[in-house]
């Protein structure tokens, strides 16, 4: 028995302009150590770093430096800025200061992280105040063996005793990993601050707004290539912070590099020794800078004056940290968000944070119509900061799309009830302008049942932005039940009490579980599969589900914070996965109306279809042994039939990349290519394949 789809052009709809994004969140050093292509770990001698044993932060100036020499000191006396420290270098003939650079601290912590490919340029830049040295201080990059990966080039010293910023190039002579070597072969003392080393083909290194921080070509591409619509940023936990002091604070990330604010990054909590560094050479302007590149939407994400609730619960704390909404500070937590607004979209002649965006080179403003209310938080203690800060939001800017955060689980809509008539839609209903965001980490059975998530919301309601998801290869939690049903009661049980006030738990007793991906079940082409199936369903729904993001989407391999992430990366190059790649597909085989179709899919086959003035765009999904043929009649003559399949008999096939070497591509889609006859067309469905044509009329 065929398959037949038989399209009905009578009732389409149209697709959300914004469907598919991406969600950037600095996790598995996907900011420094990633996109940042600074090389230099704790590269202003100003590092923030979490103290594991006291759980606090700590500052480590030093940290990821290593010297030999007289004597190394860090040192505040009139520095760059008022927020910088910096290193003294003192010499009696002969000094090595040396960094290893971003190895992820764990199996790699002792090796040289720093990418150089022979042949290529490596910029070299530096501000240094001259004492009483004299002497010649050379650069380069040696490996582990220490033998020479980039040719030694000297410093010119500044005549004066003033800081001076210090650029040069050298050429990469070996390829291989190493660390930063910087030699003082004089005496004397010299300071030294804001130390940076990268390929000098960044991402549109030619483009005079990237003078400050800048970009990792490759991994940049990588997103460019998925045509994102939007971009959130920068979280996820990040916004919320692992205490209260620690949320993520935009107005520290601006202006010059030496002028921002490191501190620790949440997921420090990850690390043997907490060395995960936020330096924000990759802040909010380069953020604002990057959407304007890829074309797409900036959605900004901010704190609600709230910490990160489920740490809240993990630590055992009655009342979850917060600045009370009746307090004068909660007032800067209001103005957070209309300075960033005025900051990307205000007149530079009549706002001051507008004034700063054009002093920092870009006079013209931001596109910016959305922005994100805090990150899966919950319950009253939420539902009163959204109100507040909704209202002056809306007071100001009426036009703005607000989002609204449902909470962490899977089960929050159908627990409290039928799909899209839970406690958080009705809170929701209350306002104009607003998306619910919704985050799912799940199974790929799950997955694939939620296929049909979507077609009972109601479409008199807000819409929906799916903002964190991912399928993963066993559901677990605290307590790590082998079993994924006691998993899921275990889920269910905590969503009620978080979602219900009345609940005898309360929501002060939530117990937390981690939806992480069991190991090793990551990124397997099984979970890209069912991921294929659930968007068929987004596609068909996209008259209310506004906005997608897969999460998280770099991870620095080998690292171990997250298992599943939707692209891979060493120092030297990337890994496209499965998951990634059935992104991309959806993303780039899109069109702007919804065409709804009749005939009976078999179980575990799933179709989508949409179309533009040039082509129709059909999705083909089968999760299951079946090989059959599908047949599909279009509403008028088509002509050729191009695309990507996907597919594979091996269902725990994934990609690997390790930290050193190149990338084992086991599983890739192929090119597609079928006749078309008339009005009809004759698909070969495989067995556990995803397929993306592009019909031309």
């Amino acid at each position: 028995m065929g398959i037949s789809i038989t399209l009905d052009a009578k009732k389409k709809h149209p697709v959300s302009p914004s469907l598919y994004g991406i969600f950037y969140e600095d996790i598995n050093f996907s900011c420094d150590g990633g996109i940042n292509a600074n090389m230099v770990m704790n590269y202003s001698f100003e590092g923030v770093f979490l103290d594991r044993e006291t759980d606090r932060r700590v500052i480590d100036p030093l940290r990821g430096w290593t010297f030999t020499g007289k004597e190394i000191v860090s040192e505040t006396e009139c520095p760059l800025h008022e927020n910088s420290r910096y290193a003294r270098l003192t010499s009696d003939g002969e000094a090595v200061l040396t960094n290893l650079g971003f190895n992820g601290d764990k199996a790699y912590a002792a090796n040289g992280a720093m990418s150089v490919t022979a042949g290529a340029t490596y910029l070299f830049e530096c501000w240094l105040r001259r004492r009483d040295y004299s002497g010649k201080i050379l650069v380069d990059v040696i490996g582990d063996d220490g033998k020479e990966l980039t040719r030694e080039s000297a410093v010119s010293l500044p005549e004066g005793n003033a800081w001076e910023k210090i650029c040069l190039s050298t050429e990469g002579i070996a390829d291989g990993y190493g660390r930063l070597r910087i030699r003082l072969c004089g005496c004397g003392t010299v300071d030294l601050d804001c130390v940076s080393l990268m390929n000098a083909d960044y991402w549109h290194h030619d483009d005079p707004k990237w003078r400050y921080g800048k970009l990792r070509k490759d991994l940049i591409q990588a997103i460019a290539d998925l045509k994102p619509r939007f971009v959130r940023f920068p979280g996820g936990c990040i916004v919320e912070g692992r205490y209260l002091d620690n949320g993520y604070n935009w107005k520290n990330t601006l202006g010059e590099l030496y002028e921002r604010k490191s501190d620790y990054n949440l997921w420090s909590e990850d690390m043997p020794t907490g060395s995960y560094n936020q330096s924000y050479q990759i802040g909010y302007y380069e953020y604002f800078c990057l959407c304007e590149d890829l074309g797409a939407k900036p959605l900004p994400t901010l704190n609600v004056g709230l910490s990160c609730q489920i740490r809240s619960m993990q630590r055992g704390e009655a009342v979850c940290p917060n600045i009370p909404v009746d307090s004068p500070q909660f007032q800067t937590v209001i103005d957070s968000y209309l300075d960033l607004i005025a900051f990307a979209t205000g007149d530079p002649e009549k706002n001051e944070w507008a004034a700063k965006r054009a002093s920092m080179g870009h006079p013209e403003p931001f596109e910016l119509d959305r922005i994100g209310i805090g990150n899966e938080q919950y319950a009253d203690t939420y539902y009163e900061r959204y109100r507040i800060i909704e209202k002056a939001i809306h007071d100001r800017y009426p036009d703005m799309l607000c989002v609204f955060c449902a909470g962490v689980h899977p089960f929050s809509i159908e627990l409290m009830g039928a799909p899209g008539l839970g406690r958080v839609y009705e809170e929701a209903r209350k306002y104009q302008n607003i998306l619910v965001d919704e985050h799912s980490y799940h199974s790929p059975e799950w997955f694939e049942q939620m296929s049909t998530r979507f077609d009972s919301y109601d479409r008199s309601g807000p819409g929906v932005f799916f903002g964190e998801y991912a399928a993963n290869g066993l559901l677990g939690a605290v307590g790590n039940p082998t079993d994924p049903s006691q998993a899921e009661e275990l889920m269910r049980a905590m969503t009620e009490a978080a979602l219900n006030p009345d609940h005898p738990d309360g929501e002060g007793e939530m117990v937390v579980a981690n939806t992480q991906t069991a190991e090793g079940g990551s990124n397997q082409f099984g979970t890209a599969l069912s991921e294929a199936a659930f968007l068929t369903g987004v596609e068909r729904n996209s008259d209310i589900v506004i906005q997608t993001s897969y999460a998280p989407l770099y991870n620095l391999t080998e690292c171990d914070q997250w298992s599943h992430n939707l692209i891979d990366f060493n120092p030297k190059t990337l890994a496209y996965t499965a998951n990634y790649y059935v992104q991309k597909m959806f993303s780039n085989f899109l069109g702007t109306e919804y065409v709804p179709f009749s005939g009976e899919l078999p179980e575990h086959v799933f179709a989508s279809v949409t179309e533009d003035a040039d082509a129709y765009y059909v999705k083909l999904v089968n999760t299951s042994d079946l090989k059959d043929d599908a047949v599909i009649t279009f509403p008028q003559p088509v002509a050729k039939a191009e695309g990507e399949e996907l597919h594979s008999d091996d269902l725990t096939v994934r990609n690997a990349l390790g930290f050193f070497g190149e990338t084992d591509y086991r599983i890739v889609p192929a090119a597609v290519r079928i006749p078309a006859e008339g009005s009809r067309l004759c698909v070969p469905v495989k067995p556990h394949a995803v397929l993306a044509l592009k019909v031309c009329k």
